[in-house]
């Protein structure tokens, strides 16, 4: 818990300091036919939790269960708004027998809110798939439909972009409190 709180204290205070570099710049933002490929690591939760920077605004039913996770994305630019993203994400949870092991596999479309400046705010819907494996082999791993949403920040720095992502994934599974997956990652990309 300690660690998921300094690690969302660091991503946060990243992105503020990231903010305050000068705006307008020449190469700056998606422009139509990029394809930017991130690779990314954070923390997954399971619940309903609602935090902000780990500091934890509304109480979870249930016990939470946290991990590791890496994903990796590929966004392509339609225009310098809007993109598709395409993401897989994998989360090693192991230990207790009701924990699993989550990937996932999701599409859908992000909306750049200011295209034209070096710090780029984002959000994003998605949908795909989550499976579950679960730690102990007695009990049944799990599939599950997943749909949910996401807001970032992407930062240009000509062809090497920085991202920090925030995203609420629904996925009705046995293994999730409020059937809700939490994530927050820092990545590193290359646009080309």
């Amino acid at each position: 818990m300690r660690r998921t709180l300094l690690l969302n204290l660091a991503i946060g205070g990243l992105a503020v300091l990231l903010s305050f570099w000068p705006a307008r710049i020449t190469w700056a933002g998606p422009q139509v036919g990029d394809t930017e490929l991130f690779v990314s690591a954070g923390t997954e939760h399971d619940g309903a939790q609602f935090s902000v920077l780990g500091i934890q605004l509304l109480p979870t039913p249930g016990i939470e269960e946290s991990s590791f996770v890496g994903t990796l994305t590929l966004d392509h630019e339609l225009t310098p708004h809007v993109g598709l993203e395409l993401e897989g994400g994998y989360a090693p949870r192991l230990g207790e027998p009701f924990e699993a092991a989550v990937t996932t596999a999701t599409a859908g479309l992000i909306y750049h809110l200011n295209p034209g400046d070096k710090g780029v705010l984002y959000l994003a819907v998605v949908g795909g798939g989550a499976w579950f494996q679960a730690a102990d082999t007695g009990i049944r791993n799990e599939t599950a439909g997943t749909g949910g949403a996401a807001i970032g920040v992407k930062i240009y720095l000509q062809r090497v972009l920085l991202r920090i992502d925030f995203r609420y994934l629904y996925a009705p599974s046995s293994f999730t409190d409020q059937n809700l997956l939490r994530r927050s990652t820092f990545g590193i990309g290359l646009r080309f």
